[in-house]
This record gives structure tokens, sequence and C-alpha cells, in this order.
């Protein structure tokens, strides 16, 4: 089961597409935070990575954004042992921006145009297993 207390992270520079996005994820049940570039999405986990433990539970980011792009958000984090997981959104979904995407630790690329029940469903699908996971290795570890 999903805990819907899940904290969200949204990056997206489309206001109208970021705020649906927030919507709908908060009707589902999950805490939402969200910027509008990947410049601030970066700051945003940066302090949180300063406490030493990450505040979000999931980033949700696109992958093209003004200042810095998702890209670049992830390829920063790809090393840090406590991030949250990342799934990317992408207007622009060739295989190689899927395969850069998966190299550099993205949980999976979802292209746009998205159906977003079909989001929200995957987002609760994802974190179940990505907590129980996590449940399973602080166990065995």
């Amino acid at each position: 089961m999903v805990d819907h207390k899940a904290k969200i992270l949204i990056a997206e520079d489309d206001r109208e597409f970021r705020d649906l996005l927030a919507f709908c994820l908060f009707r589902a049940g999950y805490s939402v935070t969200s910027c509008d570039n990947g410049l601030k999405l970066l700051e945003v986990l940066g302090g949180a990575q300063n406490r030493n433990e990450m505040e979000y539970d999931l980033v949700l980011t696109d992958l093209r954004m003004p200042a810095l792009t998702g890209l670049e958000v992830l390829e920063t984090y790809h090393d840090c042992p406590h991030r949250p997981p990342f799934i990317c959104m992408t207007a622009f979904g060739d295989q190689a921006t899927h395969e850069m995407a998966g190299k550099l630790g993205a949980a999976f690329t979802i292209d746009k145009p998205i159906d977003l029940d079909f989001l929200v469903a995957r987002i609760d699908s994802f974190l179940d297993e990505w907590k129980t996971q996590n449940v399973e290795e602080k166990r065995h570890g």
C-alpha cells in the first residue's frame, strides 16, 4: 500500500501543466511541492541534502526546462546515496533521451502528452515497490 503521505517534488516549467500535475497528485493523497525550473529543483534538493536526509520520496521532473535541465539535475545527484528516485517526463522522448535518463539513474521516463490517471497509478505502484525494497535492504543491510 502506498503511504499517501509520501512527498513528491515536481519540476515543470509549464505552469498550467505543473499545477495540473500537483492537483492530481494531491487529490491522490500525496504531499506535493513544485518548482518551475531546474535551478530551483537543484536548490530545493540541495537544501535537503545539507540535512543529510532527503525530504522528498520522489522527484517528478521535466527534462527540458530553463536554467538547468532535468537531466543535468539528475546527473548532479547520480551518485548521491540518499537521493529520492527520479521519474522523468519529456515531450522529446527519443530512445537516446530515455537511455541517458536511465544511465543517470531515472526510475523511468514517460513521454508527453501524459495520461494523468496512468501516471498516478504508475507512481503509486513504483512507490509501493520502492518502499518495500528499501525496507528489505534495511532488514538485511
